[in-house]
């Protein structure tokens, strides 16, 4: 496997290691919990915590594949010119929020390193558990700016 195959790729292998992690500490959670009957507090915990990395890599994974929800009946009104410009400009707008996500997320982050909070059941950092809002965002900035380059460059086939 080369670099370029784990860059174009590195979101999907993340979240499916992060899908393992999560369904086997949910399933430590169940076994210990009704079999055992010694529920485990990290198991939980620890589940909620990588669904919020797996929500925001994932989320990535659909901005490279162009994949979400939008509203295309009004776009598809439009001239072919326009229909590109707003698709253009529906990128350029998806930057700069993804940029704020960027910035607020990094902001919450530093709260966190400066407060010092652990999480309750496993005593690791918060930060760890936030890092996936501005971690997501630059993963979706930067697929955005690629589908942006190849707007601008090539016409673009989406």
């Amino acid at each position: 496997m080369n670099l370029r195959h784990l860059f174009d790729n590195l979101e999907e292998y993340l979240c499916v290691g992060l899908l393992v992690v999560m369904s086997v500490a949910i399933l430590c959670q169940i076994l210990f919990r009704f079999v055992f009957e010694l529920p485990l507090r990290w198991t939980e915990e620890l589940g909620i915590y990588v669904l919020s990395w797996v929500s925001f890599m994932g989320a990535s994974v659909g901005v490279k594949r162009w994949a979400h929800i939008g509203v295309e009946a009004f776009v598809l009104l439009l001239p072919k010119k326009l229909q590109s410009a707003t698709k253009i400009l529906s990128l350029v707008l998806s930057v700069g929020f993804f940029a704020i996500m960027v910035y607020f997320g990094l902001e919450i982050v530093n709260k966190q390193i400066v407060t010092g909070q652990v999480s309750p059941a496993m005593r690791i950092p918060m930060y760890y558990a936030y890092l996936s809002v501005p971690v997501g965002g630059a993963f979706m900035l930067i697929r955005t700016l690629q589908l942006l380059h190849v707007r601008l460059t090539r016409g673009g086939a989406k």
